[in-house]
């Protein structure tokens, strides 16, 4: 009886322990869905290996927060759950907030994610360009905590495995809207994907090798590896449960060297009788502008780029003429140019117009070849000239009128342009009253007046400002992806407005009164700069087309202006009144066209186009031509005058000879209005980078927006510049030219004339100490 009770207490103990276990287990089961511990490392590039998993870190994850402290041998502990912030959950995996190290800063988990199987992937970034990578091929920090998602007896949801759809034109990525050719690294990224796409990763290998995963969205700025070529982008689209599309892949070449264009075939002397051909080779396809005398043309080389023109029998006398080309990238050379005359009793000779290859070839098999096979050369082409200037008859500035005539000119009213201004701005009319603005003639009064209407942020009631935790933000514009279709509404139609740096950077709009008082629109820019163009049209189009002429290189000063800030600074000025009807095409070929781009649709009737500001500082031209649908609605064209202000440059002054700095970075430094400090601009968040170093031309440029700055200048063998505070109180480009001192500048004031005076005056007191010297031995002697 006693064993049997033995026994019996013997298997209740062993079911009780194993209930026991089963119990721990299921709670261990349940726990760990919801409340997970987290180990193994991370990699950091700053740092190197992470530990999440110490035991005395104690790292625990949970639908809300992260607790407990990271380790890493060189920078210390991190802490997951700081007193002033800390790294919190969605219940789904997606991370946000900060973490604290004491070695390093403030560390940003935005970009981290938990996947169903409980693995971290993604990158954190912070403080100091520290990066901590979560998806490195050696990396692997897990928990057993679960997204609410995933977790009950049913598991995913049906369909949580399956790769997102594909919308109707297939999983699509564009580089600049398909362009074939770019002369910039940094481009934009136009993606297409399914509904159902959350996430997606973009990489310049196929391997997509530091890539992470991030908010799906349509566009997004890219750099492109380094160098010349062939460039090629790839992208992967995720659904919320991390699976992932096909990779698409995308080209394009970049090509960031000049063109550089030769004269092969001119002659010193023409004949009055024979015609004037010039030859030469260039990039194949490029564009060549030629300028001859007072006159222009524009043509294009051959496929080989070789190009062989005719001017025609030109007059007696000297003629200079010079060329530049631009590729198929936009990329501008240098000009070339030379000097010929037309005389009389020159002999007529011809000018060899065949390539080099084709003349070898020529020169070989002449004599043996019939007349019927033997090779053409390439025909010059005939090129048609066109004044640079307009001539007085038809340029409007006739003067010869009656007197009487000339008296109701004077005492005309304003034009209508500057009338509906008045009528649409009180500011405005306020100012003509001011300064006795009644009559045409009182247009000259303007140009005194400053007169300006309130930005973007400030019309639609954005801040402008985004706020990061312990962090002052400065303002910024806002980017068109960003404007909601009721804002898009707002926006007065057939008005050109001007960004750049990503849509973050405003450039100042003016609105200004021309010389025979027409309305137009003026923006300031620098040289090879990005510049993004926005219109909307009031009815549907069918294309919208831009163009880029020349026209003066010395820009004209307006009547007046009216700085409009921002895009849609102008919301109170609607209307197309500065649109004109166009009865007729524009005769391109009396301008000078430099580029023709199309503007894209957006939406709403917001149309885009992203072009390069010209290299070569004047005044140009945007004329932008909206087609309308329909027969009977008649197309517009609006015309956006553009000054383009040289890049600054830094400079070593020799004598009356500046001689640029290669090498030099410049700093440019903003005044955080929260600490009161000024801190190093964060040019990466406009698109662009600071410090800049100079290259052979010593040039820089910012476009920053308003704020208090200040610019330092460092180079090897000077002394630093320190630049004076100054204020940007509008959005504008900083292109100042800084002279630098070398370290020992005043060495220059000694030549060897200067040391070898020195030297004798040093040896007379040396003599003249001797002396004295001897005399006060020979006294105490004595």
């Amino acid at each position: 009886m006693i064993r049997f009770s033995f026994i019996f207490l013997f298997i209740f103990a062993g079911l009780l322990c194993l209930a026991g276990f089963m119990f721990l287990a299921i709670e261990a089961v349940f726990a760990s869905t919801t409340d997970g511990t987290v180990s193994g490392y991370a990699w950091s590039s700053q740092m190197g290996w992470i530990n999440f998993g110490t035991s005395s870190g104690n790292v625990h994850v949970t639908d809300s927060i992260l607790t407990g402290y990271a380790w890493n041998e060189n920078k210390g502990q991190i802490n997951l759950n700081p007193t002033r912030s800390g790294v919190t959950n969605n219940n789904e995996g997606t991370l946000s907030g900060y973490a604290w190290s004491e070695g390093t800063g403030w560390i940003n988990f935005s970009g981290v994610t938990i996947n169903s199987s409980g693995r971290f992937l993604g990158t954190a970034t912070g403080d100091n360009s520290v990066s901590v990578n979560f998806s490195c091929d050696q990396c692997k920090v897990q928990t057993d905590w679960r997204p609410l998602s995933s977790r009950g007896g049913g598991g995913l949801p049906s369909g949580a495995y399956s790769a997102p759809s594909a919308p109707a034109s297939g999983f699509t990525i564009l580089i600049n809207n398909g362009n074939q050719y770019t002369n910039n690294s940094t481009v934009t990224l136009n993606l297409q994907a399914g509904s159902d796409a959350k996430k997606m990763a973009v990489s310049n290998s196929p391997g997509f090798e530091n890539a992470v995963q991030e908010n799906y969205k349509v566009t997004k700025t890219w750099t492109l590896s380094s160098g010349d070529g062939v460039k090629t982008v790839y992208a992967k689209f995720y659904t919320q449960y991390g699976q992932p599309s096909q990779t698409v892949q995308v080209s394009i070449i970049l090509d960031t060297q000049i063109p550089e264009i030769k004269i092969t075939n001119i002659k010193e002397k023409y004949s009055p009788d024979e015609e004037v051909i010039i030859g030469g080779a260039t990039e194949p396809g490029a564009q060549i502008t030629l300028f001859i005398d007072n006159d222009y043309s524009i043509f294009k080389a051959s496929n080989q780029g070789d190009w062989l023109i005719t001017l025609g029998k030109l007059a007696i006398g000297k003629h200079h003429i010079e060329f530049f080309a631009k590729d198929l990238a936009g990329n501008t050379g240098k000009t070339i140019s030379a000097d010929f005359s037309v005389e009389t009793g020159v002999t007529s000779t011809p000018v060899a117009i065949l390539p080099p290859l084709l003349q070898k070839i020529k020169e070989g098999l002449t004599p043996i070849l019939p007349n019927i096979l033997k090779p053409k050369g390439l025909q010059p082409a005939k090129i048609v000239t066109l004044p640079k200037t307009t001539p007085i008859a038809l340029g409007g500035a006739w003067n010869y009128l009656p007197v009487k005539e000339i008296k109701r000119f004077v005492l005309s009213p304003l034009p209508r342009d500057i009338k509906l201004i008045a009528e649409k701005f009180p500011q405005i009319e306020k100012t003509f009253t001011e300064v006795g603005v009644a009559k045409i003639t009182d247009v000259s009064k303007l140009k005194t007046a400053n007169l300006k209407l309130p930005g973007l942020t400030q019309t639609l009631g954005f801040s402008g400002t985004e706020i990061t935790p312990g962090k002052f933000a400065l303002p910024k514009g806002i980017p068109i992806a960003n404007l909601t279709s009721a804002a898009r509404v707002k926006i007065p139609s057939e008005i050109v407005f001007a960004k750049a740096g990503g849509g973050l950077v405003d450039f100042n709009v003016a609105l200004s009164i021309n010389d025979q008082g027409k309305a137009q629109q003026t923006i300031k820019t620098i040289a090879g700069g990005p510049l993004q163009l926005i219109i909307k049209t009031d009815k549907p189009a069918k294309t919208v087309k831009g163009y880029m002429i020349f026209k003066s290189k010395k820009p004209q000063q307006p009547s007046f202006q009216v700085p409009l800030n921002y895009l849609a600074a102008s919301l109170l000025f609607s209307g197309p009144d500065l649109a004109q009807n166009q009865a007729q095409p524009i005769a391109l070929e009396e301008k000078l066209v430099l580029q023709e781009f199309e503007y894209e649709d957006t939406g709403n009737g917001v149309y885009v186009a992203n072009i390069n500001s010209p290299v070569v500082d004047g005044e140009y031209e945007i004329i932008t031509v909206i087609n309308y649908e329909g027969e009977l609605i008649q197309s517009k064209e609006i015309k956006l005058i553009t000054v383009v202000d040289p890049e600054g440059y830094i400079y070593e002054k020799d004598k009356d000879k500046e001689t640029r700095v290669n090498g030099a970075i410049i700093s440019l430094y903003w005044l955080n209005s929260d600490t009161k400090q000024y801190e190093l601009w964060p040019a990466k968040d406009y698109q662009q980078e600071n410090p800049q170093t100079t290259d052979v031309r010593g040039t820089y440029s910012f476009l920053v927006p308003e704020g208090h700055y200040y610019l330092r200048v460092d180079a090897p063998g000077y002394t630093s510049y320190d630049g004076k505070p100054f204020q940007v109180t509008e959005g504008s480009g900083i292109h100042v030219n800084i002279e630098l001192k070398t370290k020992y500048w005043w060495l220059s004031f000694f030549d060897w004339k200067t040391i070898l005076l020195v030297a004798v005056i040093l040896l007379l007191l040396y003599n003249f100490y001797r002396d004295k010297l001897r005399d006060i031995v020979v006294l105490k002697s004595v």
